[in-house]
């Protein structure tokens, strides 16, 4: 949901949850699971992606998308005659990015890819293109709902009243949300074999689909009533987050951590980051005192945990960082309870 969206449902609502499901057992690898201390690194950019390598995507302050690494620095795509600022939005391992360029005259975001430093638009049509997978197969919105790019070539997956496809990952999996005549929305999940299906989800429940992983796992999001999930052998798992606030889940990795945000209002929003080993904590908590950061969203978590997001740091809002575990820090019990 988008964040003025999620605004306005929370000023009506404050969701209480409390203790954890139980979660069936599934094996973690240390470098994925959700670390107990982060450095922080400051970035030239507003991420949106974080890919295997530790490559990110992102947006500049001057409204250009680009890539940034710690050994390459940050790297600007360079747009075609006709269109002017862009933004990134995905990215897969190979370092394609997707996202949305503006078109010149009409002021129509349009999808676009950058596969191997060539720039191609999607569509012409007001378009956005948010995933990408390592087949380069892309996904988003576009008219009059959610699309695939496969081959660069649309494939509308259904339909009538509008929708998006928010992530697909390597074997093609696609999840989103779709809406329907009555104003409702509902999550789907869409494959070449079996195509569009919906996500069973609470009766009567507006929900959508927010990212899925490559063993096919699902983070799921429903609202009326209102709850998070973490849909794993088809069975749908609640995860009790924030203890006393609503929390907005943005993305999970292949070892299901999962990593958002969560607050009264987004003035007091927290970055947070969630594991089965660990639960529910605030980055705020995992990163020491002292450092002059407030942690306000947690973007993106890669497979070797690290995590990029937005915070404060003294009069400055709104900066990107990259969160690397320090797995020989030491932290106090007492230092990781959310507040």
């Amino acid at each position: 949901m988008p964040r003025s969206a999620f605004a306005a449902w929370f000023a009506g609502c404050l969701v209480a949850v409390a203790t954890v499901a139980a979660i069936p057992s599934q094996a973690q690898s240390p470098a994925c699971a959700a670390a107990a201390h982060y450095k922080i690194v400051r970035l030239p950019l507003r991420p949106a992606r974080i890919n295997r390598a530790g490559v990110i995507a992102g947006t500049t302050e001057d409204h250009s998308a680009a890539r940034w690494t710690q050994k390459t620095g940050l790297h600007e795509v360079e747009l075609p005659p006709g269109l002017t600022a862009d933004q990134a939005l995905g990215l897969n391992n190979a370092g394609d990015i997707t996202g949305a360029a503006t078109q010149e005259g009409t002021n129509q975001a349009v999808a676009f890819v950058v596969a191997q430093s060539k720039f191609s638009r999607l569509s012409a049509a007001p378009s956005r293109a948010l995933a990408i997978n390592d087949a380069g197969d892309a996904v988003g919105q576009g008219s009059p709902g959610p699309v695939l790019w496969h081959r660069q070539k649309a494939i509308t997956l259904a339909g009538c009243c509008g929708g998006v496809a928010h992530a697909i990952n390597s074997r093609g999996q696609v999840v989103g949300q779709l809406n329907d005549q009555q104003g409702h929305y509902h999550a789907f999940r869409w494959d070449a074999a079996h195509k569009l299906r919906s996500i069973p989800m609470p009766p009567a429940a507006d929900s959508t689909a927010l990212a899925i992983n490559n063993s096919g796992d699902i983070l799921l999001q429903s609202f009326i009533p209102n709850a998070v999930y973490l849909r794993r052998a088809r069975k749908n798992i609640e995860l009790h987050l924030a203890p006393e606030v609503a929390s907005q889940p943005l993305a999970l990795n292949d070892c299901d951590v999962i990593v958002g945000e969560f607050g009264a209002a987004s003035d007091f929003y927290h970055a947070f980051v969630w594991d089965q080993a660990n639960g529910f904590r605030d980055m705020n908590q995992l990163i020491g005192s002292g450092t002059g950061w407030n942690l306000e969203s947690a973007l993106d978590v890669n497979d070797r945990g690290e995590i990029i997001g937005v915070g404060d740091f003294g009069n400055e809002q709104d900066v990107g960082v990259l969160l690397v575990p320090d797995r020989d820090a030491k932290t106090t019990k007492d230092s990781v309870k959310p507040r």
